[in-house]
C-alpha cells in the first residue's frame, strides 16, 4: 500500500512540475475512500479544506486556496452542491476533489474548467477493474487517460508511487504579464476589449457575442473594458449593468475589475467609480422591471435560457453576450444554435468575436485535452457530399409516412442499429454520431455520451446515405426502451402511485400513469425517442420524417406497443410529430428552464389496443384543454393553440344548435353585437378550425389567429389589438366579423 510519506514527497514534486509547465493535471486515486482521504489529508492546504472543524470557516480559507469538493461521499465533506455545480462556472480553483459514485460527467467537465494552471484534480474511484467491468464509458475514459503521461493513476494495492521524471528545468511560460494596452495578456483579449467598448460608441441594436472555450480571458476582457469605460466617464452619470446565472460566477470579473481600477467603492452588488455605477442584477429582475442604462453585459450567457436572452435583447439596445461555446454548461449549444437565430432575426448586424488562445493555462493543457476527448467536446461535424431534393413542408393533419416511403425509393438510405460496443471500438464512428447530436440538438450534454455507452435500455439508430462503404451519416436518434420488460416491479408501481418514488428511464409510462391516469401504463412496452438529430446541412428536406418511419418499423419488430417523445413544444416541432401520426397526450403546466417552452408528451400506438388507448389520451387531453387555457396554458402562443385545436376530432367538438348558427350568421351581417353572441362564435370557430376546406395561406392563417386569441384563449381586447397590430376594439370586432363572413361564404361555395 502507498505510504502517506511517500505520497506527500511525490505530490510535492508533481504539483511543482505542473506549476512550472503552467498546466493542469489529474490524479486518480483508485481504492477505498478512507485510504484516499488519508493521502489527501497529508497535503496541508487540502487538509484544512477537508477538516470538518474548518468547514464553517471555508469562505475565509478559500480566499487564499480554493479547494472544491464534489460528490456524494460520506467521508469527503462536499462544498459544491450536486445540482448547483454550475454556480461555480466563472470562478477559479486550485484543487478539485471529485468523489461521485455516479461519476456525473457534466459536473466533472464543468468544474474542471475552474481549475487554474498548476492546479490538480483528484478523482477518487473504487477499484479500477470494477469500474472497467461496469462501464464502457469509463473504459473509454480510462483508455484516453492512460495515453496521457501528464496524468497519474495511483491504486491502493500498489507497493509505492512509481518514480516519475519531473521536468522542471524546461518550464513553459505563460504570458502572465501584460504585453498589450489596458493590462491585456493576448492580442485576442485586447481585440475583445476594443470590440466591447465599440458596442457603446457604435450604432444601437448591434450586440456583440464574445465566445471562447474556458480559460481564454472572456470575463477578464469584460472587466478590463468596463474599467476603461468607467475611467472615461468618471465625471458622467453613467450606468453599466452586468448579469449572469449567479453572482458567484463573476468572481474573476470582479477581481479583474478591482485590479484595473483604483479607489472603487463597493456597496452590495454595486461598484462606484466617480459618478459611474456598475451593478449586478439578476436576469429576471432586468426583464420584470426594465431600467435605463448605458451598457448591459451578460456573462455565462450559455447557462441562461434562450427565451430569457431574447427578452433581454428586446428590452435593451447596447449589449454584450459572453459565452463558453462548448457544452459543459448543459445548454451551451442552445446559445450557439438557437440564440444566434434569434440574433439574425432581431439584430441582423450583430457582431461575433471568438477567442482561441488560452490565458489561464498553456496551449494543449493536459486536463483540457482529456475533458475535450472524453466528452467529445471537440467532435467536428463532417461536411456532407450527399445532396437531396428538397421536400415541401407539411402542415395540419395527415401522416408523412407515404412521403418518407417515396423519398426512400429515390434516395435509398440505409437504417442501422449500432451497439455501444461498436461505438467504443470505433472512435471515428463515435465522434461522427456525437458531432451530429451536439450540432443539431441544443440540449445534448456530455452525460448523453455516458448514457449512450452505459445504459442497457438505450439504442442508437443511424440513417446513412447508401449501402456503400463511403456512405455518409445523415441522422442519429437515441431511443430508450421503457415500461414492461425493463425491470419494473409491482412495488415500484405502488411507490409511483403513492408519489413515493420516481423511476429513472421510464418517462413515458410514468407520465401516463401519474399525469394521465392510465393505471395500466406499465403493462405496455414503449420506445421513447429521446433525441433525433438530422445533419444541419440537410434539415427541412424530409429526412426526419423518413427516419421516424424506420424507427417505427424497428419498434414493431421489437414488439413495442407505443412510441413516444417529449420536447419543448413550439409550432414547428409539434407539426413535425403530428405529421408523423403522433397525438398529444399531455402538455406540462410549467415552462422548461432550458427552452422556455412547455414540455409536450406525444404518443403513437403501434398495435390495435395501443391505438385505441392513443385515441383515449387524445380525447382526454382536449376535454380539459379549453379550461386550462385560462390558467396553466395561458402563456401558450396563439400559433401553438391554433395548431393543437386543428388536431381535435369533430366528434368531440360540441355541435352548433340552430340558434347558434343564426347568431353567427347575424353577427357576420352586422346585426348582433360581439358580446351577445360570443359563445356561439366560440363554438363555431372550433368547428371551423377542423374544416377540411380551410385555406392555409399566410393571410388567412393570421386572420384566424386573431379569433383564436380572442374567442378561445379569451385574451382581453387590448392585448389582442397589441398582439396583432389592431388600432382598437372597433377594428378588432370588424376583423372578427369580416373573417366570419368570409368563412361562411367559403363554406357555401
Amino acid at each position: 500500500m502507498v505510504q502517506v510519506q511517500d505520497f506527500l514527497s511525490w505530490f510535492n514534486n508533481y504539483v511543482r512540475t505542473a506549476a512550472a509547465k503552467n498546466e493542469r493535471r489529474m490524479v486518480v486515486l483508485s481504492g477505498c475512500e478512507s485510504w484516499a482521504m488519508s493521502l489527501l489529508r497529508s497535503i496541508d492546504v487540502i487538509h484544512a479544506a477537508l477538516s470538518t472543524e474548518t468547514k464553517q470557516n471555508f469562505q475565509t480559507f478559500s480566499s487564499q486556496v480554493q479547494c472544491l469538493v464534489y460528490g456524494d461521499s460520506a467521508i469527503f465533506p462536499a462544498n459544491v452542491q450536486r445540482k448547483r455545480y454550475r454556480d461555480k462556472l466563472g470562478s477559479e480553483s486550485d484543487f478539485i476533489i471529485f468523489v461521485d459514485s455516479e461519476f456525473t460527467i457534466d459536473a466533472f467537465a464543468g468544474l474542471s474548467g475552474t481549475l487554474k494552471a498548476g492546479g490538480i484534480l483528484f478523482l477518487v474511484i473504487p477499484s479500477r477493474d470494477e469500474k472497467l467491468e461496469q462501464s464502457l464509458f469509463f473504459k473509454r475514459f480510462y483508455s484516453l487517460l492512460s495515453k496521457m503521461p501528464s496524468h497519474t493513476i495511483i491504486t491502493e494495492s500498489q507497493a509505492s508511487v512509481l518514480p516519475l521524471h519531473f521536468d522542471v528545468d524546461n518550464p513553459v511560460k505563460l504570458s502572465a504579464t501584460s504585453t498589450y494596452p489596458h493590462g491585456c495578456i493576448t492580442q485576442e483579449q485586447y481585440s475583445a476589449v476594443i470590440a466591447i467598448k465599440k458596442v457603446l460608441s457604435g450604432q444601437r441594436k448591434r450586440p456583440l457575442v464574445l465566445t471562447a472555450d474556458r480559460g481564454r480571458g472572456k470575463s477578464s476582457a469584460l472587466a478590463i473594458a468596463c474599467a476603461q469605460l468607467m475611467k472615461e466617464h468618471e465625471q458622467d452619470e453613467f450606468d453599466i449593468v452586468i448579469t449572469a446565472p449567479d453572482v458567484q460566477a463573476l468572481s474573476v470579473f470582479y477581481r479583474q475589475l478591482k485590479q484595473s481600477l483604483n479607489c472603487v467603492e463597493q456597496q452590495g452588488n454595486t461598484i462606484t467609480f466617480g459618478k459611474v455605477k456598475l451593478t449586478f442584477m439578476a436576469v429576471d429582475q432586468l426583464i420584470r422591471s426594465p431600467i435605463k442604462l448605458n451598457l448591459l453585459l451578460v456573462d455565462e450567457a450559455a447557462a441562461i435560457p434562450v427565451y430569457l436572452l431574447e427578452q433581454l435583447l428586446r428590452s435593451y439596445h447596447r449589449m454584450v453576450f459572453s459565452s463558453t461555446v462548448h457544452g459543459y454548461e448543459g445548454a451551451g449549444r442552445g446559445f450557439t444554435l438557437k440564440f444566434k437565430k434569434v440574433l439574425d432575426r432581431l439584430c441582423p448586424q450583430w457582431v461575433n468575436l471568438h477567442i482561441n488562445q488560452p490565458i489561464r493555462w498553456r496551449e494543449n493543457d493536459p486536463l483540457e485535452q482529456l475533458v475535450f476527448d472524453a466528452c467529445l467536446l471537440n467532435a467536428e461535424l463532417p461536411k456532407l457530399k450527399t445532396t437531396l431534393a428538397p421536400q415541401p413542408p407539411t402542415y395540419g393533419k395527415g401522416s408523412s409516412v407515404e412521403k418518407a416511403e417515396v423519398l426512400n425509393k429515390s434516395n435509398e438510405p440505409v437504417f442501422k442499429v449500432i451497439s455501444a460496443k461498436e461505438l467504443v471500438a470505433d472512435e471515428a464512428l463515435l465522434k461522427q454520431v456525437f458531432a451530429i447530436l451536439v450540432t443539431a440538438h441544443y440540449q445534448t450534454k456530455p452525460s448523453d455520451l455516458q448514457l449512450l455507452l452505459d445504459n442497457p435500455q438505450v439504442q442508437l439508430t443511424c440513417l446513412y446515405s447508401s449501402k456503400n462503404n463511403d456512405a455518409e451519416m445523415l441522422a442519429v436518434a437515441l431511443l430508450m426502451n421503457e415500461g414492461k420488460g425493463n425491470n419494473v416491479s409491482d412495488a415500484d408501481i405502488r411507490a409511483i402511485k403513492h408519489s413515493e418514488r420516481r423511476l429513472r428511464n421510464h418517462f413515458l409510462p410514468q407520465s401516463l400513469f401519474s399525469h394521465c391516469g392510465f393505471e395500466q401504463a406499465f403493462n405496455y412496452k414503449y420506445l421513447r425517442i429521446m433525441r433525433i438529430a438530422v445533419h444541419p446541412q440537410i434539415q427541412q428536406q424530409g429526412i426526419g420524417a423518413q427516419f421516424i418511419h424506420y424507427i417505427e418499423l424497428l419498434a414493431k419488430e421489437q414488439g413495442v406497443d407505443f412510441i413516444g417523445a417529449s420536447f419543448g413544444v413550439n409550432p414547428e416541432l409539434l407539426s413535425f410529430w403530428l405529421n408523423a401520426g403522433f397525438s398529444t397526450a399531455r402538455i406540462g403546466f410549467t415552462k422548461d428552464k432550458a427552452s422556455g417552452e412547455h414540455s409536450a408528451l406525444l404518443i403513437k400506438g403501434l398495435v390495435v389496443k395501443s391505438k385505441q388507448e392513443q385515441q383515449s389520451f387524445k380525447r382526454n387531453f382536449y376535454q380539459s384543454f379549453d379550461y386550462l387555457l385560462l390558467e396553466e396554458y395561458r402563456a401558450l402562443t396563439t400559433e401553438l393553440v391554433f395548431l393543437l385545436l386543428r388536431q381535435n376530432s369533430k366528434g368531440d367538438v360540441s355541435a352548433l344548435s340552430e340558434r347558434d348558427i343564426a347568431n353567427v350568421q347575424a353577427f357576420s351581417r352586422g346585426e348582433r353585437l360581439y358580446s351577445s353572441c360570443c359563445y356561439s362564435l366560440y363554438l363555431w370557430l372550433k368547428q371551423d378550425l377542423l374544416s377540411e376546406t380551410k385555406c392555409h395561406s399566410t393571410e388567412v392563417l393570421q386572420q384566424s389567429l386573431v379569433l383564436v386569441a380572442r374567442l378561445i384563449q379569451k385574451h382581453d381586447s387590448d392585448s389582442v389589438c397589441q398582439q396583432f397590430g389592431l388600432t382598437g376594439k372597433k377594428m378588432l370586432n370588424n376583423h372578427i366579423k369580416n373573417y366570419v363572413h368570409l368563412r361562411l361564404n367559403t363554406a357555401i361555395n
